[in-house]
């Protein structure tokens, strides 16, 4: 039964737009390795009181705009003009005219009361010089924003396309509602800083829905986007320290015709309740090859410490061409591509992190991928965890689908938490090594392809933690000789759906019990208590036979124990206790010397 992925769906439909629930965790933790990090020390995470402070509907002017009088321009356009700073209070509905701030280098707030604000010749509101805005929601308030189809109005110095366009940083705050369309590009645009510290914003949009160039950071609220495009993107790239996005909490739901959120540098997540739909979402059909399609997409980095997501894309879910770090948090992720993919380093810690991943190319792929705690459920139809080096081929902006990376310098290490993956590819695929000093293990592989429960190109060590391993003998391969904890590896035959596989001690007491969800003809079982010199009694549904481990890794390279059966009996004994030096007869009378160095991406059968 695959039941993290029953308890996080269960998780999110209760939790909703709440706070999000915690689970116990499980697995044997250590200390995690550190990753290489970006540098975040020029970028703001957090929030300014001016920012979070909501101004009352009564404060400074307040006006009824579609009483007030209009200045008609060239080019047919009418403008409700602010032109020095304080508080403006706007109700009431006008139509083909648009709200425009000119006040220099000072402070603006505007309070929407029940404001009602198209214009079919430009953007609604243009923001075209301050210090600052503030656009607050007043409480109770619904106000509804549009912009036209074709601009009759433009700028020297800026393109104007969105229904909002700030020149100057721009902050939205309050309890009321923003309905806002983008009938000509996008939503809000602010070429500085765009902050939402709250407020519940409902925006279509024909491409970007939040754009914001410097940063975009949103603290709490509720925010529907449906973007033709991305839904939210911050794009300077010319800065490091901008081009970021920073989620510090609120419910967000997004339906984007290319990625979700896409930041330039970083993508720093405390808390949200999070839920993407990219590209059509994981079953849709490739659109354009030179596009992308992601879940969330980062320059550089993502980090990740808490929320509930719930992600279906048609390229990568969470994506980076830096390093990834998950902390915290729930997670439901469906891909077309990648459930997670790092071009550097991916490293996932936290006991309250509960990730389930119900479709993918490849579950989680980085050059370095480093697990040290949370519960984890992977079902791929290539490989469920995959290290290698080099880049991604569908990285920014580039296609969707099965990218691989193009050198050997891979590296997968588990140190704690609970693993199980469910693999048309590989299991655990390394190019390069792999390392278990810790937690609890489960892979389910095909039976048939060339596909293994283990690859490695180099070193595959196992010194700490549980490892059950189910699946194909025709590549199999055990982990090195240089592990310091007990590892088996037992050509079992052909064996179906719901056979029990049982490993106890010489006295019977129970160390591993496993019923597999797929045909196997192949085990790999590792545990604390398998030490050199010791015998155990393997079980796999009616045949038991004992094991002899007379060093610490038993059968290896393809090479593994052979299990007779009898008809109809049991044959105890009869595994051959040598050390992967020869071919050995399988449960079904076949024999299989296969050798295994190591296979870079190729790929498994769909499930």
């Amino acid at each position: 039964m695959k039941w993290i992925s029953w308890i996080l769906v269960l998780s999110l439909m209760l939790t909703g737009c709440g706070s999000s629930q915690k689970a116990d965790s499980i697995g044997n933790t250590q200390t995690p390795e550190t990753p290489a990090l970006a540098d975040t020390s020029g970028m703001d995470f957090g929030f300014s009181e001016a920012d979070t402070a909501a101004a009352d509907a009564t404060d400074g002017d307040v006006l009824n705009i579609s009483e007030d009088t209009v200045v008609t321009t060239d080019a047919n356009i009418q403008l409700y003009q602010i032109t020095s700073g304080g508080t403006y209070t706007l109700s009431g509905e006008i139509e083909d005219i648009m709200v425009t701030v000119d006040a220099d280098n000072s402070d603006v707030i505007l309070i929407l009361d029940g404001a009602t604000i198209s214009n079919s010749g430009g953007p609604a509101i243009y923001i075209r010089s301050a210090d600052k805005v503030t656009l607050t929601l007043a409480e109770g308030s619904t106000n509804t924003l549009s912009d036209g189809y074709n601009y009759m109005i433009t700028d020297s110095d800026s393109t104007l396309d969105a229904a909002i366009f700030s020149k100057a940083d721009l902050t939205i705050n309050g309890s009321g509602t923003l309905n806002l369309t983008g009938n000509y590009k996008h939503g809000i645009v602010s070429k500085d800083d765009l902050i939402i510290s709250s407020g519940n914003l409902n925006i279509t949009a024909a491409n970007v829905g939040l754009n914001g160039k410097d940063c975009v950071k949103i603290g709490s609220g509720n925010m529907t986007i449906s973007a033709g495009s991305d839904g939210i993107r911050s794009d300077n790239d010319e800065d490091t320290s901008h081009g970021y996005v920073y989620l510090y909490g609120g419910c967000i739901q997004i339906v984007a015709g290319n990625d979700g959120i896409q930041a330039e540098t970083v993508i720093n997540v405390e808390d949200v309740d999070l839920s993407i739909t990219a590209g059509g979402g994981s079953s849709a059909s490739l659109m354009t090859s030179d596009e992308s399609y992601k879940g969330m997409k980062a320059g550089s980095d993502i980090y990740i410490t808490g929320g509930s997501f719930n992600i279906d894309s048609l390229d990568d879910c969470i994506h980076s061409n830096g390093t990834i770090t998950i902390a915290d948090g729930f997670y439901v992720l469906s891909s077309g591509d990648d459930g997670v993919h790092a071009d550097t380093d991916l490293a996932v810690s936290g006991s309250e992190t509960i990730i389930s991943i119900l479709k993918s190319y490849e579950g989680m792929e980085a050059t370095n991928l480093m697990i040290s705690d949370g519960r984890m459920e992977i079902t791929a139809s290539d490989d469920g965890l995959n290290a290698a080096g080099g880049n991604d081929a569908s990285g920014m902006g580039n296609r969707p689908g099965m990218g691989g990376f193009s050198s050997s310098t891979g590296r997968i290490v588990i140190s704690g938490g609970t693993v199980t993956l469910y693999a048309s590819g590989d299991g655990l695929d390394a190019n390069g090594t792999l390392s278990i000093t810790g937690g609890n293990v489960t892979v389910v592989g095909p039976i048939n392809g060339d596909t293994a429960i283990l690859d490695f190109n180099t070193t595959g060590t196992i010194t700490g933690g549980t490892f059950i391993g189910v699946g194909s003998a025709n590549m199999a391969q055990n982990f090195s000789s240089s592990s310091s904890q007990g590892a088996m590896l037992v050509k079992t035959g052909t064996q179906s759906e719901g056979t029990t596989i049982r490993l106890a001690d010489s006295s019977g007491k129970e160390l591993l019990s496993y019923t597999a969800q797929q045909s196997f003809s192949c085990v790999i079982l590792s545990h604390p208590s398998i030490v050199q010199g010791n015998t155990y009694i393997l079980t796999v549904g009616s045949s038991s036979t004992t094991v002899t481990m007379s060093s610490t890794v038993y059968g290896s390279s393809g090479n593994g124990g052979g299990m007779d059966r009898g008809m109809g009996g049991k044959n105890m004994g009869g595994m051959d206790d040598h050390q992967g030096g020869g071919q050995m007869p399988d449960m079904g009378g076949n024999r299989s010397g296969n050798g295994m160095g190591g296979r870079n991406g190729g790929m498994g059968r769909n499930p």
